[in-house]
């Protein structure tokens, strides 16, 4: 997106030049050849790359010199040059360059479209007149206005289709908008974060803040028009398939009380992390003083010389933390496992103008910047995930193969370097299941808060909770005047407390139990014809990449189905219990092979019978491709005129 007070674009070579020494050579490199053609470049200058994430080039200083002056020449020309390398063959080869590897021919296409070079039309954009007739008849309900639900009001819209957007908050961004708990942030590379039709040249940094993303998202909004669509301070309690008329019905509660909407398809975008997990602990309710969840910020309490206790050392907990601990009295955090805590380039970096200027003006900038940290953080460190059949593993340094024991040691030397000279907090620090089996969390200054003479880190169970005091499990009693729940989330238990009710008036609740949750792609659910889910089972990402990815992919996947629905004019589809099943062998397959499931570990995504219903198993390309378009095959029509 271009800001109004953006700085002023360079305007001759040397400028150029200038604005091009702050960017990444590899990404230079990639536009350049995009421009030129030039191979030989490519071969010349790409064993000097290091791998994406790694940031550590070898590139010499007279081929990073060529690069920008070649590159700057060619942008000083009126009007820009076009692309050169625009086909299969040549992106496969700088795919290749430009991860240091060999790069699966399963990306190319995703890059082509990423480039612009293979856009497929908006879905019914240019449908024939009885299509269309049928399309402007049609009526979505979208359920949650955080990122997926801005997703399905955008695409929906370009669609020509009427919807209509229910968020129970006062304004856009889910999860962005509840969680307000000090430095609340993203922790994926916000470059990546976004969606890729709205591609932010203006972030303020690399890890941008809660505030800057909910504002990119309410941009969004605003930008593409969905802000009209978005009734405000409503949620939906129930959603009822009538199979008369082939609709869902939704009784919605409203600040006066409640009303119904009929819609011919439902969008459910509330997400996996919206009910926060409190633990029943013996005592809490007795206790006097403040107790809040980080989901459920007080920004109204001052924690000012309090002392304070932490209840979770997750993804708000770490990032929480080091911010109260510099105002307590007195910090205590209580530690079920210890996270693995790691740096990550950039974390703290502003991004230069020069960045910014690249990312808004030099063609194909952002693409091939996006991609990079698509590997970085993504598909790049998929295998590290999988384990490896007869890997013996150390007890005291758990790994399931060799490439997640590399990772492993990278990570312990991180550690070692950060408390080493702790050995009374080394200890409780350093974790004992191997890495990626819980998420991995940014330093936020969490090691040298650990440090302070006024934290402490408490990694015995709770006993109980009295007026003014946690108790341990050793029997050491923490004098407290407030307790932060950094507990994370009722994951396992989708779309809860809402309703659905499908064919035949069985509930979603009875076919997925309590936390048993299983849809095919994560999007469709047999006996719910015409109800689609985004973020749904089996779709998150607890190792990297951009969730947001994941709602475009889904997305794409429910407006495809909806534009088969209107092209062949039925009233609904169904999927058929023989894909969800067979979809749902398969991942769980998968999964089983993956280090969340390795044995003995313990983690979120699991449900109380040990099975994985969060995580997907999928590279992100996979998934990508898995939802290009509908299989017929995976569905039952259930034609306009059946009668019930």
């Amino acid at each position: 997106m271009t800001h109004a007070n953006a700085f002023v674009a360079p305007s001759g070579r040397q400028e150029i030049e200038t604005r091009l020494a702050e960017c990444d050579i590899s990404v230079l490199l990639m536009v350049l050849v995009q421009f030129t053609g030039d191979m030989d470049l490519l071969d010349r200058v790409a064993p000097n790359l290091s791998k994406p994430g790694v940031f550590r080039h070898k590139v010499t200083d007279a081929q990073a010199a060529e690069i920008r002056q070649r590159l700057a020449a060619l942008l000083a020309e009126t009007p820009k040059p076009a692309a050169v390398v625009t086909g299969e063959a040549g992106l496969h080869r700088m795919l290749d360059g430009f991860c240091r590897e060999h790069v699966s021919d399963q990306y190319v296409p995703m890059l082509l479209d990423d480039l612009g070079f293979r856009k497929e039309p908006v879905p019914l954009a240019a449908a024939d007149p009885q299509t269309r007739a049928r399309a402007d008849a049609f009526r979505v309900l979208v359920i949650g206005a955080g990122a997926s639900g801005l997703c399905a009001g955008i695409k929906l819209r370009q669609a020509g289709i009427t919807y209509e957007v229910i968020e129970r908050n006062s304004d856009v961004g889910g999860v962005w908008h509840e969680n307000t708990y000090p430095d609340c942030g993203v922790d994926s590379a916000n470059h990546l974060y976004s969606f890729s039709f709205a591609l932010n040249d203006d972030w303020s940094r690399y890890y941008v803040k809660q505030g800057e993303l909910k504002g990119y998202l309410r941009d969004c909004a605003e930008r593409f028009g969905v802000m009209p669509h978005i009734r405000f301070g409503e949620e939906v309690e129930t959603v009822r398939y009538d199979e008369g008329a082939r609709q869902w019905e939704a009784v919605i509660r409203t600040a006066d009380g409640t009303r119904t909407a009929r819609a011919d398809a439902v969008i459910c975008s509330v997400g996996q992390l919206n009910q926060p997990a409190i633990p029943s602990l013996p005592g809490l309710d007795t206790f006097a003083g403040r107790v809040m969840h980080t989901a459920r910020w007080d920004n109204g309490y001052d924690f000012t010389g309090k002392k304070v206790a932490m209840i979770g050392t997750g993804a708000s907990g770490l990032q929480a933390g080091p911010p109260l601990a510099r105002i307590a009295d007195h910090f205590t955090v209580f530690q079920r496992s210890a996270p693995w805590v790691l740096p990550r380039h950039n974390y703290e970096t502003l991004v230069p103008d020069g960045v910014k200027w690249a990312l808004r003006d030099v063609p194909h900038y952002a693409q091939w910047f996006r991609f990079l940290l698509f590997w970085a953080y993504g598909d790049g460190v998929h295998d590290a995930l999988m384990m490896e059949p007869g890997w013996i593993s150390d007890p005291d340094a758990p790994s399931v193969s060799a490439l997640n024991e590399e990772i492993r040691k990278i990570w312990i030397a991180y550690l070692d370097g950060e408390i080493g000279d702790r050995p009374d907090l080394y200890a409780k620090a350093r974790p004992d299941y191997p890495p990626f089996g819980k998420r991995s969390l940014r330093d936020n200054g969490w090691y040298s808060m650990l440090k302070r003479d006024d934290v402490d880190l408490v990694t015995d169970g709770i006993e109980r909770i009295e007026p003014d005091a946690i108790i341990d499990t050793a029997g050491r009693r923490h004098p407290t005047e407030a307790i932060v729940f950094a507990t994370g989330f009722h994951a396992s238990r989708m779309i809860y407390p809402m309703e659905v009710v499908g064919q035949g008036g069985r509930t979603l609740r009875e076919t997925w139990g309590d936390d048993d949750p299983r849809a095919y792609l994560g999007v469709c659910v047999p006996g719910f014809p015409n109800f689609f889910v985004t973020y749904g089972p089996n779709t998150n990402l607890a190792h990297g990449g951009s969730i947001i990815f994941q709602a475009e992919c889904q997305v794409n996947y429910i407006l495809r189905c909806l534009e088969l629905l209107l092209e062949r004019g039925d009233a609904a589809m169904d999927c058929r219990p023989s894909a969800h099943d067979q979809y749902n062998r398969t991942i769980d397959e998968r999964l089983e092979r993956m280090v969340w499931s390795a044995p003995t570990l313990t983690n979120w995504y699991k449900n109380k019978d040990g099975r994985i219903t969060t995580n997907t198993p999928w590279r992100l390309v996979e998934y990508w491709d898995l939802t290009r378009r509908p299989d017929l095959q995976a569905f039952t029509f259930i034609p306009a005129e059946e009668t019930a």
